[in-house]
């Protein structure tokens, strides 16, 4: 018999998701009532699996969160083309190499392999995320009745941060803070450092009839600067890892990308795979009327017109936004390569929309719907987040 997913334990605790908690921790302890409905489906899709593959995906979905959200992914584009009606082959062997993509998937006459990635961070930026998580989380146990925290700067060290002491000095100096006094216009503010790291907190006080009552002592996040993401650099980084991985394979081939970018996913992608844009002017000659013109330009990871490249990915599969929580809000789109060695059937595979290449830029077609694909009604998930049943 396989071991559930989650727990089988009652579950009371209601509180938010928390500062350097893992989404298997979350949802494993999550007493809201709409959590069940996530955590079912997790159980309902994973148990179309053979053993093997089930013990692999539930551990992983048990790990952190970089390993959850790879496996999620592979386990929502199964599920996808399950539902869809394919014949779905996980790990099939190939005759030219030992190595296997994650899924061959068979509907008619038509064969597609399909390989997942979702792109993580390096492990010395994952050590700092998990130092910076630590101190958040034990920043947010300051635990004041009068008054929550705006962290505005945080100069980390690379050691771990000393979070017991920084919080202990941040609660003895609001206790010298009036919060009936204080100006809202100019919060009182002040920076404690500690063993390297810097922490600059601002305190806001709490309106009167709300105090006393249990909540996380950080009510705004304000130290992180605005940067700037390179969405289709890493896209392109994650195409190359896995486009030529398995050779000249003898059917379409799809790669899926998960994505967590908060920026316009069609620019991107677009830029990325058919060619960044350049502007030309046009009429620089005396009396000429000055026009500029966008040229597309030949970096991108299909080519361009006549010189088409990377010609064994059929089509690149962005899966952006994935969440555990419901999987079908997250944003799906299939860019066609515009000459593939192996083009895909005509017959959508996935939700979402897809692009096709027409000489300038992509024409959009809808694609599948996500409820529907999924066989979830259009008020799924029920139930409260923070209210148990």
């Amino acid at each position: 018999m396989k071991p559930p997913i989650y727990d089988d334990c009652e579950r009371t605790d209601l509180a938010p998701q928390r500062n350097a908690e893992t989404s298997f921790a979350f949802f494993n302890r999550a007493g809201g009532s709409l959590w069940r409905y996530s955590r079912a489906l997790h159980q309902e899709w994973a148990d179309r699996l053979r053993e093997r593959e089930y013990a692999d995906v539930r551990a992983a979905l048990r790990s952190d969160d970089a390993q959850a959200r790879s496996a999620f992914l592979e386990l929502y584009l199964h599920e996808c083309l399950v539902r869809g009606g394919h014949e779905v082959v996980i790990h099939p062997e190939l005759k030219h190499t030992p190595r296997r993509p994650d899924f061959l998937a068979s509907r008619d006459a038509t064969r597609v392999f399909i390989e997942a990635i979702a792109p993580g961070t390096s492990l010395s930026d994952r050590a700092a995320a998990n130092r910076m998580g630590a101190l958040l989380s034990t920043l947010d146990q300051v635990g004041d009745d009068n008054f929550v925290l705006m962290t505005t700067s945080i100069i980390e060290a690379s050691n771990s941060a000393p979070a017991a002491k920084l919080r202990d000095r941040i609660r003895k100096w609001l206790t010298q803070l009036d919060p009936n006094s204080v100006d809202t216009e100019d919060l009182s503010s002040e920076t404690f450092v500690q063993e390297g790291w810097s922490v600059t907190v601002k305190a806001m006080p709490i309106k009167r009839n709300s105090r006393s009552n249990a909540r996380r002592s950080i009510g705004v996040y304000a130290h992180t600067a605005a940067h700037f993401v390179d969405d289709g650099a890493k896209l392109v980084a994650a195409l190359e890892s896995k486009a030529k991985r398995y050779g000249q394979l003898d059917a379409a081939f799809v790669v899926a990308v998960g994505t967590a970018s908060f920026a316009e996913v069609d620019e991107y992608a677009l830029n990325a795979l058919y060619g960044s844009v350049s502007w030309t002017l046009d009429g620089l000659n005396p009396g000429e009327e000055i026009t500029a013109r966008g040229v597309r330009n030949r970096d991108g990871y299909f080519g361009s017109p006549g010189a088409w490249k990377n010609r064994q990915v059929s089509a690149v599969l962005i899966v952006d936004q994935l969440s555990l929580h419901d999987p079908t809000r997250a944003r799906v789109s299939l860019w066609a390569h515009p000459d593939p060695l192996h083009p895909l059937p005509n017959e959508p595979m996935f939700p979402g929309v897809i692009h096709e290449w027409n000489g300038r830029c992509t024409d959009k077609r809808e694609a599948l719907d996500a409820r529907r694909l999924l066989g979830l009604t259009d008020d799924w998930p029920q139930g409260r987040r923070w209210q148990a049943d």
